[in-house]
């Protein structure tokens, strides 16, 4: 049995592939948090900064570490 982090309770994950200035696909596939939603082939930018990711879930101690922190407008 696993047990997600009380931090990540309530809160929306997306599976966020890279991509290079050309938009083809690099490396490995991304979890991110988000508060701003996003959908299927949505453009965002993502932190891996971990203290903003623990400020936004209110947590000090959570080991979350990537954020969407903008939706990209084309």
């Amino acid at each position: 049995m696993s047990c997600a982090h009380p931090s990540a309770s309530g809160n929306a994950f997306f599976l966020c592939q890279p991509i290079d200035e050309n938009g083809n696909e690099v490396g490995e596939i991304v979890v991110a948090i988000s508060p701003f939603g996003g959908g299927l082939g949505s453009k965002v930018l993502i932190s891996t900064d971990g203290s903003a990711t623990r400020e936004y879930v209110h947590d000090p101690k959570s080991p979350l570490r990537n954020s969407i922190i903008c939706v990209i407008d084309d």
